[in-house]
């Protein structure tokens, strides 16, 4: 009598409706604990229909606040507004915020910003090098080998933030993704943010992770085939790889 081979579960593959947006013009996967902000929203045409229904949703929310706080509360989503509105300057199209609790139980908060960049063409792998040799004072610099060849390289920092609006100064850690298109004339920018400096090593490899899940066309059709086993052109052998970096 033989011992029978535990059941293998079922692959669970978790696509949201964002990332099947026809004017997407890249593509990647974050982890659990990270929801996007709407920058679009935040940062409507005026007379759209987004910016009708922005303002009035601030105007329902700020009717629940008590009076005393209308002002402040006002402030704050101007603030918000002209924020996003900078960061849209920048090329940033993404943003997403996360919150995680550390193995001590403590909570720690993090922002990821995704930008889309035209350049002037160069071979991939220099853009690589070029991108980050650029940044002020880069540190722990590596270069990473994607799937198909692709380059891209890695980077952080931590930075003294200082006192601000009664704030005290606070040490701030930066990671930069830089991954070249295959095109030789776009480079995408991620970059993950967070005051959790203890923490760095483990959203330094959790950005490594999302680096490797980056693609520049729609991966769509070939992720759910190897999902379902589908073994043509090699897809089936991926599925553990897909597991890990999509959830």
């Amino acid at each position: 009598m033989t011992e029978q081979e535990p059941a293998v579960p079922p692959l669970r593959l978790f696509i949201e409706d964002s990332a099947r947006d026809p004017s997407s013009k890249i593509w990647y996967a974050l982890p659990g604990g990270y929801f996007d902000v709407p920058l679009d929203v935040l940062d409507a045409e005026p007379g759209s229909e987004h910016e009708a229904r922005l303002e009035h949703l601030m105007a329902l929310v700020a009717d629940c606040a008590p009076e005393a706080e209308h002002d402040r509360f006002a402030g704050t989503v101007r603030d918000v507004r002209y924020m996003v509105r900078q960061m849209r300057r920048e090329g940033i199209i993404g943003c997403a915020l996360g919150m995680h609790y550390a193995d001590d139980g403590s909570s720690a908060s993090s922002v990821v910003t995704v930008a889309l960049r035209d350049i002037e063409w160069a071979p991939p792998k220099l853009t690589a090098v070029r991108a980050v040799s650029l940044l002020e004072s880069p540190q722990n610099v590596g270069l990473l080998a994607l799937p198909g060849g692709r380059p891209a390289s890695v980077s952080d920092i931590v930075v003294t933030m200082p006192a601000v609006g009664g704030m005290a100064a606070q040490e701030l850690y930066q990671c930069n993704l830089h991954i070249p298109a295959p095109s030789g004339v776009q480079l995408a920018v991620l970059t993950l943010s967070t005051v959790a400096v203890s923490s760095r090593k483990h959203y330094r490899d959790l950005m490594e992770s999302i680096a490797y899940t980056v693609s520049f066309h729609d991966p769509l059709a070939e992720i759910e085939r190897a999902a379902r086993g589908e073994g043509a052109n090699g897809l089936g052998t991926i599925k553990d790889d897909i597991a890990a970096d999509f959830g």
